[in-house]
C-alpha cells in the first residue's frame, strides 16, 4: 500500500477502496476531465456545512452532496436478470443528494414509476413496479457487500455491484450546481466533479427526489442518515 498527506497532516494509507474509485473515474475517460481529489481533516463530519464547504473552496454548501444506499423492503422480484430488475424495479437504490436537503420518499417513488413507465413504452421492459414500496436506509452489512465503500466513505464510482444498484441523481443538483463534491472512497477523501459530467459518466436518472433542509438542521450538518427522509 502507498500512503498520502491528509490536510489535517496525519498519513492515510491508500487502500482498495480509494483506487477502486479512482481507477473508475479514471476510465471514465475525457468526460470527466473535470474531477478533482481533496483530503479533508479527521473532524470533517463534525464541522459545520459551511465550514466544510470553506475546506473544499466551494462556493456554497449546496455543493456538498452525499451518496445513499437505499432498500425497498417491499420490493418484489420481476427478473432473474439483476441488471434488467435494477433499472425498472430495483430493490436497492443509490440516491445522490445535497447535505441542504432531505429525500422525499413519494417523489423518489414517483420517479421509479415513471421511469419504469418510459422503459414499457420503448419496450425495453414489462415488469410492473412494486407501486407500495418502502425505501430505507440499507443495513451497513447491505451496504458494505454492494459499494464496497464504508459508513461516510461511498462513492458513486468504484461500486462492487454496480449491476444491483439503480442509481438516482437528485435535480436539485443538475438544477443549482454545475459542479459538486461527493464521497471519494474514503472518510477522508473526497471527489469533486462538474455536473454535467457527471451525469455524461454514468448511468444515474435525474429526478425531483428532494426538498430544501430546514435552515437550523441544514447549517448544523450533523443530520444523520434517518434525518434525510421525508
Amino acid at each position: 500500500c502507498s500512503s498520502s498527506s491528509s490536510s489535517s497532516g496525519s498519513t492515510v494509507v491508500v487502500d482498495d477502496c480509494m483506487r477502486r474509485a479512482r481507477t473508475a473515474v479514471e476510465n471514465g475517460g475525457c468526460s470527466i476531465y473535470s474531477a478533482r481529489w481533496k483530503w479533508v481533516p479527521l473532524d470533517y463530519y463534525e464541522q459545520s456545512l459551511a465550514q466544510r464547504a470553506k475546506l473544499l473552496k466551494a462556493s456554497s454548501s449546496k455543493l456538498l452532496c452525499k451518496a445513499l444506499l437505499l432498500e425497498n423492503k417491499k420490493h418484489i422480484a420481476t427478473s432473474d436478470n439483476d441488471i434488467d430488475d435494477a433499472m425498472t424495479n430495483p430493490k436497492f437504490i443509490m440516491v445522490i443528494l445535497q447535505y441542504d436537503a432531505t429525500l422525499n420518499v413519494k417523489k423518489l417513488q414517483t420517479a421509479m414509476m415513471q421511469a419504469q413507465h418510459s422503459s414499457q413504452q420503448r419496450g425495453s421492459t414489462t415488469a410492473t413496479v412494486t407501486v407500495t414500496a418502502d425505501f430505507r436506509v440499507a443495513s451497513s452489512d447491505d451496504n458494505d457487500r454492494l459499494t464496497g465503500y464504508p459508513f461516510n466513505s461511498v462513492s458513486p464510482f468504484g461500486v462492487l455491484q454496480q449491476s444491483k444498484i439503480r442509481m438516482v441523481l437528485a435535480k436539485a443538483i443538475v438544477d443549482e450546481t454545475s459542479f459538486f463534491w461527493m464521497g471519494g472512497g474514503h472518510v477522508q477523501l473526497k471527489l469533486g466533479m462538474a455536473t454535467r459530467d457527471f451525469v455524461a459518466a454514468t448511468t444515474a436518472l435525474v429526478a425531483d427526489i428532494s426538498s430544501p433542509r430546514t435552515s437550523a438542521a441544514s447549517s448544523s450538518g450533523n443530520a444523520d442518515d434517518d434525518d434525510d427522509f421525508e
